[in-house]
């Protein structure tokens, strides 16, 4: 039997590649994270601070702190989250080699999704500006 991986799916008897969120794309440990506050850029707006710094690896690697001190309610902060890993998986294939670390700000918790995905398409873009230089 052939062992699949967990996002791939299975369509019309073929099995196509998923656009998951796989864990080499996750910063997993508090050393990466420190490593990105420590020797970030950033990029803020109303909604996110971005922090991001490159890595020696292939790949982008996304770490999530959102505060509940900044968005109280757990419903909010997974529906951020949730928006945030979506925007971050069709952006990763012009993010190769860095790691970012998203935080929420107050607005973000009543923000329209639409205003979200914009702002972080906005912070994409940057990233891969700076990243390219």
């Amino acid at each position: 039997m052939v062992q699949r991986h967990s996002s791939e799916i299975k369509i019309a008897g073929k099995f196509i590649q998923g656009q998951g969120f796989p864990r080499q794309n996750r910063l997993t440990q508090a050393a990466n994270f420190s490593h990105v506050f420590k020797h970030a850029q950033r990029s803020g707006d109303k909604y996110f601070t971005i922090l991001y710094c490159r890595n020696d690896l292939n790949y982008p690697r996304l770490g999530l702190a959102i505060a509940k001190k900044r968005i109280r309610y757990a419903v909010a902060r997974n529906r951020l989250k949730r928006i945030i890993r979506n925007s971050f998986r069709l952006a990763k294939n012009q993010l190769l080699g860095v790691d970012i670390v998203i935080m929420a700000r107050n607005q973000s918790e009543t923000a329209v999704n639409g205003d979200l995905f914009a702002s972080l398409e906005q912070h994409w873009r940057i990233v891969v500006r700076i990243n390219q230089t």
